[in-house]
């Protein structure tokens, strides 16, 4: 009997801890950056599929899946939002996030879940991985692995922190995390400068430059995986929005010839498409795509590029497409400027309804397959190393012929009937910014532009709805607020 009194003591005590347990466990939940230790680095084979998984990470929904371009589409001024859903980006289009919205949170969890990522697999391919794939690959995987470090700091600091612009990035930035997070005492770290970032990021991409493959053996490689150029671009994107025009230019002379035709001389054969939509079109493999996301029928974004940006079935006469239609091209943003003309082949990626209650509404089609949405995602593009190439030059020299060589390239490949010309120099780089607004209109690059130019988030017009106005730079929701979700656990804040 006295046996038995004790054995149901001991049970209710270890219920008790469980339940204890369970209630700590609710009151302090593992943050999403964590990841358990694994024997993930004990075979080659292994080794390969974490460095697949780093990109996989990367083109998730929080992040290049769709969610980091959807809301900074939102934010800049050209797509107005068909209701004001919070859960569809609603409060993003209105700039009024605040650090507990899921907007602000998806994206800084799934950015910060890339960098551990990158993190655990640098430090376990220090302490075993190197010595089983041997010291040329392990530099290889570490250079891709550091390309998406880097990457997803850049992008991050688009949202979260002032322009390097404003104060030659004096202002606080990101936590900057290059260790592994493995518990929540590693989680304690206060926001490094925006120039500290930076810095990281640059020497992220030098040790990719220096250590990626110049090319793969296929096409669809050359352009899934980073190489030498894929690093490059990078770097030229990064001094652009550091506005460090020099660099740009030392960096994109190394894969932009001084004339035409412009084609990469080294490593992957980079360079403009003849047809701009191509790019946008299966197989997606095209030479223009230095580096792309890929998704497949078993490999699917979560809340896709195609399902925000397409119409739904009732608004899809003769488009052939559906998506649940959360988006659509505001009429008077870049979209109604006179010199896009109606031929410019980039007006083939634009949608108008032809009838009905939203007849003339527009959509943005670069996403086109429709459900299951599994169009490539472009992270970067030649077309935009060309152009930043020709901003720099154009900050550096004025009115520089190089400058409009590279404006009229990515012009006149959509657009054959027209030749720009700059008569001063801020009317040359106008030009460029112009077209850059064009070029790359849906692909999430417009919010960096307005950034890194201290520029406003223009005010929302649109026919018929309700108007949303201009946020200046000094405005307080000009950036995002660090989440919740950090401030929580990061008591370094």
């Amino acid at each position: 009997m006295k046996c038995k009194n004790i054995i149901i003591l001991f049970l209710g005590m270890l219920l008790l801890f469980n339940s204890a347990c369970k209630k700590e466990a609710e009151l302090n939940p593992i943050p999403t950056t964590l990841i358990s230790d694994a024997s993930a680095f004990e075979t080659a084979d292994r080794i390969s599929n974490q460095v697949n998984g780093l990109y996989a990470t990367f083109k998730g929904t929080g992040f290049w899946g769709s969610l980091y371009i959807y809301y900074c589409e939102a934010r800049a001024g050209d797509f107005i939002a068909t209701n004001l859903n919070p859960t569809r980006g609603g409060l993003s289009y209105q700039m009024t996030v605040d650090p507990g919205l899921t907007d602000v949170s998806s994206v800084w969890e799934q950015g910060y879940q890339i960098i551990n990522g990158v993190n655990v697999f640098i430090a376990g391919m220090d302490a075993k991985g190197t010595d089983v794939v041997g010291a040329d690959l392990s530099k290889n995987y570490i250079g891709e692995a550091r390309l998406l470090r880097a990457l997803s700091y850049y992008y991050l600091l688009q949202l979260y922190a002032t322009p390097y612009t404003k104060d030659n990035g004096a202002s606080p930035g990101l936590p900057l995390r290059l260790k592994p997070n493995k518990g929540l005492a590693d989680y304690n770290l206060a926001r490094s400068s925006v120039a500290d970032v930076y810095k990281q990021i640059l020497d992220d991409l030098d040790f990719a430059e220096a250590n990626l493959p110049a090319q793969y053996s296929t096409a669809a490689l050359n352009t899934t995986r980073a190489h030498k150029n894929t690093a490059i671009a990078a770097k030229t994107k990064v001094y652009l929005s550091m506005g460090k025009y020099p660099q740009v230019i030392i960096e994109a002379n190394k894969i932009v010839p001084a004339s035409a035709p412009f084609v990469a001389p080294t490593g992957v054969k980079n360079a403009l498409v003849a047809d701009v939509t191509s790019v946008f079109k299966a197989p997606f493999t095209s030479v223009e795509s230095i580096l792309s996301m890929p998704f497949s029928n078993t490999d699917r974004p979560g809340t896709s590029l195609g399902n925000a940006y397409l119409p739904d079935g009732a608004n899809a006469t003769g488009l052939g497409k559906s998506g649940t239609g959360d988006f659509y091209l505001f009429e008077g943003g870049i979209v109604a400027d006179p010199g896009w003309k109606a031929t410019d082949k980039r007006r083939l990626l634009i949608f108008k309804t032809p009838s009905g209650a939203n007849a003339g509404r527009l959509w943005c089609t670069k996403y086109l397959s429709g459900s299951p949405f599994i169009d490539y995602i472009p992270v970067i593009r030649y077309a935009e190393v060309l152009l930043s190439l020709a901003e720099a030059l154009a900050n550096e020299n004025g009115v520089d012929a190089r400058a409009l060589a590279l404006l009229n390239a990515v012009r006149q490949r959509s657009d054959n009937t027209t030749t720009l010309t700059a008569s001063s120099k801020q009317a040359l780089i106008d030009m460029i910014v112009n077209e850059r607004h064009i070029e790359f209109l849906g692909e999430g690059i417009r919010n960096s532009d307005l950034m890194r130019l201290k520029l406003p988030v223009p005010a929302k017009t649109p026919s018929g709805g309700s108007p949303i106005p201009q946020i200046n730079p000094d405005n307080p929701n000009y950036l995002w607020p660090i989440p919740n979700s950090e401030t929580l656990y990061n008591k370094g804040l």
